[in-house]
Protein backbone atom coordinates (compact mmCIF):
# COMPACT_ATOMS: atom_id res chain seq x y z
CA UNK A 1 0.00 0.00 0.00
CA UNK A 2 2.77 2.52 0.91
CA UNK A 3 4.55 1.78 -2.56
CA UNK A 4 1.34 2.12 -4.47
CA UNK A 5 0.81 5.23 -2.40
CA UNK A 6 4.08 6.79 -3.50
CA UNK A 7 3.82 5.99 -7.03
CA UNK A 8 0.61 8.02 -7.09
CA UNK A 9 1.95 10.80 -5.49
CA UNK A 10 4.49 10.93 -7.93
CA UNK A 11 2.58 11.39 -10.26
CA UNK A 12 0.68 13.75 -8.99
CA UNK A 13 4.37 15.53 -8.55
CA UNK A 14 4.59 15.04 -11.79
CA UNK A 15 1.44 16.35 -12.83
CA UNK A 16 2.40 19.74 -10.40
CA UNK A 17 5.28 20.07 -12.36
CA UNK A 18 4.74 19.88 -15.38
CA UNK A 19 4.80 23.03 -16.73
CA UNK A 20 8.42 23.05 -15.65
CA UNK A 21 9.73 20.50 -16.48
CA UNK A 22 10.54 18.48 -19.90
CA UNK A 23 10.49 15.29 -19.50
CA UNK A 24 8.07 14.03 -16.21
CA UNK A 25 9.11 10.82 -14.98
CA UNK A 26 9.73 8.85 -11.52
CA UNK A 27 11.68 6.25 -10.47
CA UNK A 28 11.21 3.80 -6.87
CA UNK A 29 14.30 4.07 -4.92
CA UNK A 30 14.60 0.46 -4.38
CA UNK A 31 15.90 -1.85 -7.17
CA UNK A 32 16.17 -5.12 -9.15
CA UNK A 33 19.42 -6.09 -10.87
CA UNK A 34 20.37 -2.33 -10.51
CA UNK A 35 17.48 -1.37 -12.35
CA UNK A 36 14.31 0.84 -10.53
CA UNK A 37 11.91 -1.63 -9.51
CA UNK A 38 9.08 0.71 -11.12
CA UNK A 39 9.15 3.62 -13.36
CA UNK A 40 6.48 5.71 -14.24
CA UNK A 41 6.18 8.36 -16.57
CA UNK A 42 3.62 11.60 -18.06
CA UNK A 43 4.46 12.27 -21.81
CA UNK A 44 2.47 14.99 -23.69
CA UNK A 45 2.17 15.33 -27.37
CA UNK A 46 0.81 18.78 -28.01
CA UNK A 47 -0.05 19.54 -31.42
CA UNK A 48 -2.09 22.16 -32.89
CA UNK A 49 -4.26 21.65 -36.02
CA UNK A 50 -4.94 24.01 -38.88
CA UNK A 51 -6.53 23.56 -42.36
CA UNK A 52 -7.99 25.66 -45.22
CA UNK A 53 -10.17 23.93 -47.76
CA UNK A 54 -9.83 25.44 -50.91
CA UNK A 55 -12.77 23.12 -52.17
CA UNK A 56 -14.37 19.51 -52.28
CA UNK A 57 -16.47 17.81 -49.80
CA UNK A 58 -14.61 17.64 -46.81
CA UNK A 59 -15.51 21.16 -45.23
CA UNK A 60 -16.79 19.60 -42.27
CA UNK A 61 -13.91 17.24 -41.67
CA UNK A 62 -11.26 17.48 -39.12
CA UNK A 63 -9.25 15.01 -41.33
CA UNK A 64 -8.88 14.72 -44.74
CA UNK A 65 -10.10 11.18 -45.19
CA UNK A 66 -10.62 11.00 -48.71
CA UNK A 67 -13.52 8.71 -48.72
CA UNK A 68 -15.33 11.22 -46.42
CA UNK A 69 -15.40 13.19 -50.17
CA UNK A 70 -19.27 13.64 -50.72
CA UNK A 71 -19.45 12.97 -54.36
CA UNK A 72 -23.02 13.96 -54.95
CA UNK A 73 -22.53 17.76 -53.64
CA UNK A 74 -21.70 20.83 -55.05
CA UNK A 75 -20.58 23.28 -52.67
CA UNK A 76 -16.87 23.94 -53.21
CA UNK A 77 -17.13 27.06 -51.28
CA UNK A 78 -13.91 27.19 -48.44
CA UNK A 79 -12.97 26.43 -45.17
CA UNK A 80 -10.93 27.57 -42.20
CA UNK A 81 -10.71 25.55 -38.79
CA UNK A 82 -8.07 25.19 -36.25
CA UNK A 83 -8.41 22.84 -33.22
CA UNK A 84 -5.99 21.02 -30.77
CA UNK A 85 -7.90 18.12 -30.53
CA UNK A 86 -5.17 15.60 -31.86
CA UNK A 87 -3.00 16.30 -28.36
CA UNK A 88 -2.32 13.11 -26.75
CA UNK A 89 -1.86 12.32 -23.27
CA UNK A 90 0.10 9.30 -22.40
CA UNK A 91 1.09 7.09 -18.82
CA UNK A 92 3.98 4.64 -19.01
CA UNK A 93 4.83 2.31 -15.87
CA UNK A 94 7.92 0.23 -16.10
CA UNK A 95 7.84 -2.34 -13.13
CA UNK A 96 10.69 -5.19 -12.53
CA UNK A 97 9.53 -8.83 -11.38
CA UNK A 98 11.71 -10.44 -9.10
CA UNK A 99 13.52 -12.76 -11.75
CA UNK A 100 14.52 -9.27 -13.86
CA UNK A 101 11.40 -9.01 -16.36
CA UNK A 102 9.86 -6.25 -17.56
CA UNK A 103 5.96 -5.56 -17.42
CA UNK A 104 5.35 -2.32 -19.06
CA UNK A 105 1.81 -0.59 -18.72
CA UNK A 106 0.62 1.86 -21.02
CA UNK A 107 -2.57 4.60 -21.22
CA UNK A 108 -2.80 6.89 -23.77
CA UNK A 109 -5.77 9.53 -24.51
CA UNK A 110 -6.57 11.65 -26.91
CA UNK A 111 -9.54 14.45 -27.42
CA UNK A 112 -11.18 13.13 -30.47
CA UNK A 113 -14.36 11.85 -28.54
CA UNK A 114 -15.99 14.83 -30.12
CA UNK A 115 -16.41 18.89 -29.85
CA UNK A 116 -13.02 17.73 -27.62
CA UNK A 117 -14.22 15.38 -25.24
CA UNK A 118 -11.26 12.78 -24.36
CA UNK A 119 -11.12 9.66 -25.77
CA UNK A 120 -9.09 6.30 -24.81
CA UNK A 121 -6.35 5.52 -27.58
CA UNK A 122 -4.66 2.79 -25.82
CA UNK A 123 -4.63 0.91 -22.46
CA UNK A 124 -2.54 -2.29 -21.90
CA UNK A 125 -0.25 -4.11 -20.28
CA UNK A 126 2.67 -6.05 -21.97
CA UNK A 127 5.94 -8.23 -21.16
CA UNK A 128 8.51 -9.99 -23.72
CA UNK A 129 5.74 -12.48 -25.21
CA UNK A 130 2.06 -11.20 -24.06
CA UNK A 131 0.08 -8.33 -24.49
CA UNK A 132 -3.49 -7.85 -23.29
CA UNK A 133 -5.40 -4.45 -23.59
CA UNK A 134 -6.07 -1.99 -26.13
CA UNK A 135 -3.44 -1.15 -28.45
CA UNK A 136 -3.46 -1.30 -32.38
CA UNK A 137 -4.28 -4.13 -33.85
CA UNK A 138 -1.82 -6.93 -35.26
CA UNK A 139 -2.99 -6.75 -39.06
CA UNK A 140 -1.49 -3.29 -39.25
CA UNK A 141 1.93 -1.94 -38.61
CA UNK A 142 2.28 0.27 -35.57
CA UNK A 143 5.83 1.15 -36.82
CA UNK A 144 4.91 3.18 -39.92
CA UNK A 145 3.44 6.74 -39.92
CA UNK A 146 4.32 8.86 -42.90
CA UNK A 147 5.60 12.11 -41.43
CA UNK A 148 2.71 14.61 -42.14
CA UNK A 149 0.23 16.97 -40.83
CA UNK A 150 -2.82 14.91 -41.73
CA UNK A 151 -4.42 12.89 -39.09
CA UNK A 152 -6.18 10.32 -40.99
CA UNK A 153 -3.19 8.95 -43.06
CA UNK A 154 -3.37 7.62 -46.29
CA UNK A 155 -6.68 6.10 -47.37
CA UNK A 156 -5.62 2.64 -47.69
CA UNK A 157 -3.66 2.14 -43.93
CA UNK A 158 -4.41 -0.30 -41.57
CA UNK A 159 -4.38 2.14 -38.01
CA UNK A 160 -6.92 0.57 -36.09
CA UNK A 161 -6.69 0.02 -32.04
CA UNK A 162 -9.08 -3.19 -30.62
CA UNK A 163 -8.57 -4.90 -27.27
CA UNK A 164 -6.66 -7.86 -27.75
CA UNK A 165 -5.08 -10.47 -26.90
CA UNK A 166 -1.23 -10.81 -28.53
CA UNK A 167 1.58 -13.40 -28.09
CA UNK A 168 5.31 -12.42 -29.35
CA UNK A 169 7.96 -14.47 -30.08
CA UNK A 170 11.26 -14.90 -32.24
CA UNK A 171 12.72 -17.51 -34.22
CA UNK A 172 16.39 -19.13 -33.72
CA UNK A 173 17.36 -16.11 -35.85
CA UNK A 174 16.29 -13.21 -33.59
CA UNK A 175 15.85 -11.14 -36.61
CA UNK A 176 12.97 -12.98 -37.34
CA UNK A 177 9.79 -12.51 -35.46
CA UNK A 178 6.55 -13.84 -35.32
CA UNK A 179 2.80 -12.65 -33.74
CA UNK A 180 -0.53 -14.35 -32.72
CA UNK A 181 -3.37 -12.43 -31.58
CA UNK A 182 -7.13 -12.79 -31.22
CA UNK A 183 -8.94 -9.20 -31.29
CA UNK A 184 -12.38 -7.49 -30.34
CA UNK A 185 -14.25 -7.93 -33.80
CA UNK A 186 -14.25 -4.47 -35.41
CA UNK A 187 -17.91 -3.48 -36.63
CA UNK A 188 -18.94 0.33 -36.47
CA UNK A 189 -21.50 0.76 -38.99
CA UNK A 190 -22.92 4.21 -39.59
CA UNK A 191 -25.84 4.09 -42.20
CA UNK A 192 -26.67 6.21 -45.44
CA UNK A 193 -23.44 6.72 -46.32
CA UNK A 194 -23.62 7.59 -49.98
CA UNK A 195 -23.84 4.31 -50.43
CA UNK A 196 -25.86 1.77 -48.11
CA UNK A 197 -26.14 -1.95 -48.54
CA UNK A 198 -29.53 -2.50 -46.94
CA UNK A 199 -27.80 -5.10 -44.09
CA UNK A 200 -28.26 -4.17 -40.13
CA UNK A 201 -25.69 -4.52 -38.14
CA UNK A 202 -25.93 -7.94 -35.72
CA UNK A 203 -24.14 -9.11 -32.71
CA UNK A 204 -20.80 -10.60 -33.07
CA UNK A 205 -19.88 -14.29 -31.85
CA UNK A 206 -16.10 -14.49 -33.14
CA UNK A 207 -12.76 -12.44 -32.34
CA UNK A 208 -11.10 -11.44 -35.06
CA UNK A 209 -7.37 -13.73 -35.55
CA UNK A 210 -4.38 -12.58 -36.94
CA UNK A 211 -1.00 -13.62 -37.41
CA UNK A 212 2.09 -11.37 -39.11
CA UNK A 213 5.81 -12.29 -39.66
CA UNK A 214 8.46 -9.63 -39.31
CA UNK A 215 12.14 -9.44 -40.56
CA UNK A 216 13.64 -6.00 -39.10
CA UNK A 217 17.45 -5.36 -39.64
CA UNK A 218 19.34 -2.16 -39.13
CA UNK A 219 18.13 -0.70 -42.71
CA UNK A 220 14.48 -0.91 -41.30
CA UNK A 221 12.00 -3.73 -41.80
CA UNK A 222 9.61 -6.04 -43.97
CA UNK A 223 6.47 -7.31 -41.98
CA UNK A 224 3.62 -9.58 -43.81
CA UNK A 225 0.33 -9.86 -41.68
CA UNK A 226 -2.73 -11.78 -42.06
CA UNK A 227 -6.13 -11.59 -40.77
CA UNK A 228 -9.19 -14.10 -40.64
CA UNK A 229 -12.97 -12.75 -39.35
CA UNK A 230 -16.48 -14.60 -39.15
CA UNK A 231 -18.89 -11.69 -39.86
CA UNK A 232 -22.30 -11.55 -38.91
CA UNK A 233 -24.95 -9.12 -40.27
CA UNK A 234 -28.84 -9.33 -40.52
CA UNK A 235 -30.23 -9.88 -44.07
CA UNK A 236 -34.10 -9.49 -44.42
CA UNK A 237 -34.63 -10.09 -40.99
CA UNK A 238 -31.86 -13.19 -40.69
CA UNK A 239 -28.55 -13.21 -39.52
CA UNK A 240 -26.33 -14.44 -42.05
CA UNK A 241 -22.64 -14.72 -41.60
CA UNK A 242 -19.63 -14.79 -44.43
CA UNK A 243 -15.66 -15.13 -44.09
CA UNK A 244 -13.51 -12.13 -44.71
CA UNK A 245 -9.81 -12.52 -45.49
CA UNK A 246 -6.60 -9.85 -45.86
CA UNK A 247 -3.04 -9.81 -46.13
CA UNK A 248 -1.08 -6.82 -45.82
CA UNK A 249 2.94 -6.33 -46.60
CA UNK A 250 4.67 -3.39 -45.12
CA UNK A 251 8.00 -1.83 -44.27
CA UNK A 252 10.61 0.95 -43.36
CA UNK A 253 13.99 1.71 -45.24
CA UNK A 254 16.45 3.93 -43.26
CA UNK A 255 18.91 5.82 -44.95
CA UNK A 256 20.68 8.60 -42.51
CA UNK A 257 17.73 10.25 -41.63
CA UNK A 258 15.57 9.94 -44.69
CA UNK A 259 12.96 7.02 -44.52
CA UNK A 260 10.98 5.12 -47.24
CA UNK A 261 7.55 3.62 -45.73
CA UNK A 262 4.56 1.47 -47.78
CA UNK A 263 1.88 -0.73 -47.29
CA UNK A 264 -0.27 -2.82 -49.58
CA UNK A 265 -3.11 -3.99 -48.53
CA UNK A 266 -6.14 -6.46 -49.92
CA UNK A 267 -8.74 -9.16 -49.45
CA UNK A 268 -12.08 -9.53 -48.89
CA UNK A 269 -15.17 -8.66 -45.96
CA UNK A 270 -11.90 -6.68 -44.12
CA UNK A 271 -13.71 -3.04 -45.69
CA UNK A 272 -13.59 -2.16 -41.57
CA UNK A 273 -9.88 -2.40 -40.94
CA UNK A 274 -9.00 -0.23 -44.09
CA UNK A 275 -8.99 3.56 -43.39
CA UNK A 276 -11.03 5.31 -46.00
CA UNK A 277 -14.02 2.73 -46.00
CA UNK A 278 -14.05 1.70 -42.50
CA UNK A 279 -17.48 2.39 -40.34
CA UNK A 280 -19.96 2.32 -43.34
CA UNK A 281 -21.09 -1.38 -43.40
CA UNK A 282 -19.18 -2.86 -46.98
CA UNK A 283 -17.47 -5.54 -45.45
CA UNK A 284 -20.12 -7.34 -47.33
CA UNK A 285 -23.26 -6.97 -49.67
CA UNK A 286 -26.38 -9.24 -50.62
CA UNK A 287 -25.71 -10.84 -54.16
CA UNK A 288 -28.00 -11.27 -57.04
CA UNK A 289 -28.62 -14.98 -55.38
CA UNK A 290 -29.97 -13.66 -52.17
CA UNK A 291 -26.43 -14.24 -50.49
CA UNK A 292 -24.07 -12.66 -48.98
CA UNK A 293 -20.49 -11.76 -50.39
CA UNK A 294 -17.48 -10.44 -48.75
CA UNK A 295 -16.70 -7.13 -50.24
CA UNK A 296 -13.20 -7.42 -52.30
CA UNK A 297 -11.20 -4.30 -51.32
CA UNK A 298 -6.97 -3.28 -51.97
CA UNK A 299 -4.89 -0.59 -52.19
CA UNK A 300 -1.50 0.30 -50.90
CA UNK A 301 0.76 3.97 -50.07
CA UNK A 302 3.99 4.52 -50.47
CA UNK A 303 5.59 7.85 -48.23
CA UNK A 304 9.61 9.05 -48.79
CA UNK A 305 10.70 12.13 -46.01
CA UNK A 306 13.85 13.96 -47.30
CA UNK A 307 15.70 16.06 -44.91
CA UNK A 308 17.56 18.71 -46.51
CA UNK A 309 19.49 19.52 -43.18
CA UNK A 310 18.90 18.01 -40.08
CA UNK A 311 16.01 20.95 -38.87
CA UNK A 312 14.27 21.23 -42.49
CA UNK A 313 12.43 18.42 -44.21
CA UNK A 314 9.79 17.29 -46.07
CA UNK A 315 7.38 13.99 -46.67
CA UNK A 316 5.87 13.05 -49.95
CA UNK A 317 3.01 10.04 -50.06
CA UNK A 318 0.85 8.78 -52.52
CA UNK A 319 -2.38 6.34 -51.74
CA UNK A 320 -4.52 4.47 -53.59
CA UNK A 321 -7.64 2.46 -52.44
CA UNK A 322 -10.68 0.23 -54.83
CA UNK A 323 -13.22 -1.47 -53.24
CA UNK A 324 -16.20 -3.07 -55.55
CA UNK A 325 -19.55 -5.06 -55.23
CA UNK A 326 -20.18 -7.35 -58.39
CA UNK A 327 -23.53 -8.04 -59.05
CA UNK A 328 -24.97 -6.60 -56.36
CA UNK A 329 -28.34 -7.29 -55.54
CA UNK A 330 -29.53 -4.29 -54.35
CA UNK A 331 -28.49 -1.15 -52.82
CA UNK A 332 -29.09 2.67 -52.20
CA UNK A 333 -27.74 5.99 -53.48
CA UNK A 334 -28.17 8.81 -51.22
CA UNK A 335 -27.09 12.15 -51.84
CA UNK A 336 -28.88 13.32 -48.59
CA UNK A 337 -30.68 11.66 -46.10
CA UNK A 338 -33.62 12.87 -47.98
CA UNK A 339 -33.13 11.43 -51.65
CA UNK A 340 -31.89 8.28 -52.52
CA UNK A 341 -32.47 5.92 -55.53
CA UNK A 342 -32.43 2.06 -55.40
CA UNK A 343 -29.85 -0.05 -57.71
CA UNK A 344 -30.64 -3.57 -58.39
CA UNK A 345 -28.98 -6.34 -60.65
CA UNK A 346 -26.09 -4.37 -60.82
CA UNK A 347 -21.78 -3.37 -60.13
CA UNK A 348 -20.84 -0.78 -57.89
CA UNK A 349 -17.18 0.08 -57.55
CA UNK A 350 -15.47 2.65 -55.54
CA UNK A 351 -11.88 4.48 -55.69
CA UNK A 352 -10.27 7.13 -53.95
CA UNK A 353 -6.47 8.92 -54.89
CA UNK A 354 -4.44 10.40 -51.99
CA UNK A 355 -1.33 12.86 -52.27
CA UNK A 356 0.53 14.98 -49.85
CA UNK A 357 3.23 17.12 -49.98
CA UNK A 358 4.71 19.24 -46.77
CA UNK A 359 8.10 21.09 -45.71
CA UNK A 360 8.66 20.93 -41.80
CA UNK A 361 11.04 22.69 -39.54
CA UNK A 362 12.23 21.73 -36.21
CA UNK A 363 13.29 24.77 -34.51
CA UNK A 364 14.33 22.83 -31.22
CA UNK A 365 14.41 19.15 -29.62
CA UNK A 366 10.59 17.78 -29.71
CA UNK A 367 9.32 20.44 -31.49
CA UNK A 368 7.68 20.97 -35.40
CA UNK A 369 6.72 23.35 -37.34
CA UNK A 370 4.78 22.60 -40.34
CA UNK A 371 2.73 23.25 -43.65
CA UNK A 372 1.08 20.55 -46.16
CA UNK A 373 -1.04 20.40 -48.92
CA UNK A 374 -3.03 17.41 -48.92
CA UNK A 375 -4.74 16.62 -52.51
CA UNK A 376 -7.72 13.55 -52.49
CA UNK A 377 -9.86 12.44 -55.95
CA UNK A 378 -13.03 10.03 -55.45
CA UNK A 379 -14.47 8.14 -58.12
CA UNK A 380 -17.87 6.29 -57.08
CA UNK A 381 -18.45 4.55 -60.99
CA UNK A 382 -21.90 2.00 -61.03
CA UNK A 383 -24.21 -0.12 -63.78
CA UNK A 384 -27.62 -1.39 -63.41
CA UNK A 385 -31.20 -0.43 -63.12
CA UNK A 386 -32.36 2.72 -61.20
CA UNK A 387 -36.21 3.10 -61.53
CA UNK A 388 -36.35 0.20 -63.93
CA UNK A 389 -34.03 2.09 -66.30
CA UNK A 390 -30.52 0.30 -66.97
CA UNK A 391 -27.84 3.06 -66.05
CA UNK A 392 -23.82 3.32 -66.74
CA UNK A 393 -22.70 6.16 -64.91
CA UNK A 394 -20.45 7.66 -61.82
CA UNK A 395 -19.80 10.80 -59.90
CA UNK A 396 -16.08 11.77 -59.50
CA UNK A 397 -15.40 14.63 -56.93
CA UNK A 398 -11.96 16.09 -55.75
CA UNK A 399 -10.98 18.03 -52.70
CA UNK A 400 -8.27 20.26 -51.64
CA UNK A 401 -6.66 21.58 -47.96
CA UNK A 402 -4.03 23.10 -47.01
CA UNK A 403 -3.03 21.95 -43.73
CA UNK A 404 -0.72 23.69 -41.02
CA UNK A 405 0.11 22.88 -37.59
CA UNK A 406 2.37 23.15 -34.26
CA UNK A 407 3.57 20.11 -32.65
CA UNK A 408 5.64 19.62 -29.36
CA UNK A 409 6.76 16.70 -27.04
CA UNK A 410 7.23 16.87 -23.46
Amino acid sequence: MKKTLTIFMGFIFCAISFSQEKFINYASKDSINGQSKVKGSIGVSLKMNGYFDFFGGLQDSETFNVGNINVFGTDDSGSFKVDLYQTQIKFESLVMTKKGKQVNGVVEFDFWGGNGKMRLRKAYVATDHWLIGQSWVQYGDDELWPNIMEWEGPPSGIWVRAPQLSYFNSFRNKNWKYVLSFNAPIIDYEKYGEIEPLLEEAYQTTPDFSAALKYENNWGHLRFSSILRNVNYIYDDHQNNFIGYGFSLSGIYLHNLNNFQFQLTGGKGVSAYITSVQGYGYDGYPNINNQLNATPAFGGWASYELFYTPKIHSTFVLGYTNFKLDNVNRIIFSESNDFSEFLINGNVENYHYYGIVNLMYDPIERMTIGVEVDYGNKKLSFDGSVNNQFIDDYQNRDAMRLSFGFMYAF
